[in-house]
């Protein structure tokens, strides 16, 4: 089932905002900082598994080339001000409404942290190419966790963050399922390569032990469907 992994990720998240609206009294910030420390271990092992194959020339040029790309069009500030610019809306359009204020508050951030990291996107390319629901699945209680802690002070509305992020991941999914077959196998697997190395930045964030926008580095993934074709043309 292609839409396997976006749709245990959205119930992940959408039991992560139940259970933290159950237990707001036991949820405390530091131990979802904690629990999102060993997600990012699994993050890792994800990455390091996935890191199989492929060519060390055309990955390392995908990062040069996609990164250079990322870094001009700041994907990670778009990202930022989308968000930014959709709570300020909604704050605007909820005003005076107490019931949908108090459900905006925690469905509008929460969706924005579950839908725009670069895990989404890397997750819903891996099920819909691949077939490989692995990212999503370990997304989906990196979700669960991070749900949980917003919805103790933020409320329900974080659940239905849930819908948000299975519809997002569906559509990813779908397009990429749609375009796999035009790709070679080359193709599939040094963006499999490449994607992987980005997840890996991913999971070393999520741990702290670095802080990289990883977001810019998304076109990188992208880079082996020109890359490949232009190096078997030039016999490299």
């Amino acid at each position: 089932m292609v839409l396997f992994g976006a749709l245990v990720n959205g119930i992940e998240a959408a039991l992560g905002g139940v259970l933290g609206v159950v237990l707001r009294r036991w949820i405390k910030k530091d131990m979802g900082d904690f629990l999102i420390a060993g997600q990012g271990l699994c993050v890792v092992l994800i990455a390091i598994q996935g890191m199989q194959g492929g060519s060390a020339v055309i990955v390392t040029l995908s990062m040069a080339l996609g990164s250079t790309f990322g870094f001009l069009l700041d994907i990670d500030g778009w990202f930022r001000r989308v968000g930014d610019a959709v709570q300020a809306r909604l704050d605007k359009d909820f005003k005076g409404n107490e019931s949908l204020g108090v459900f905006s508050r925690g469905f509008v951030p929460a969706s924005i942290l579950v839908c725009t990291g670069s895990m989404a996107i890397m997750g819903s390319l891996q099920s819909g190419i691949q077939l490989d629901h692995a990212t999503l699945l370990s997304k989906g209680l990196l979700d669960f966790v991070i749900c949980m802690v917003m919805a103790s002070t933020l409320g329900i509305g974080v659940a239905f963050s849930g819908v948000a992020v299975f519809v997002y991941e569906g559509l990813l999914t779908l397009l990429a399922a749609n375009i796999s077959p035009l790709l070679s196998a080359a193709v599939i697997e040094n963006m499999a390569v490449t994607g992987s190395l980005l997840l890996l930045a991913i999971g070393l964030d999520l741990m702290g032990v670095i802080h990289i926008k990883v977001a810019n580095m998304i076109p990188a993934a992208f880079m082996p469907v020109l890359i490949v074709p232009l190096f078997s043309l030039l016999g490299i």
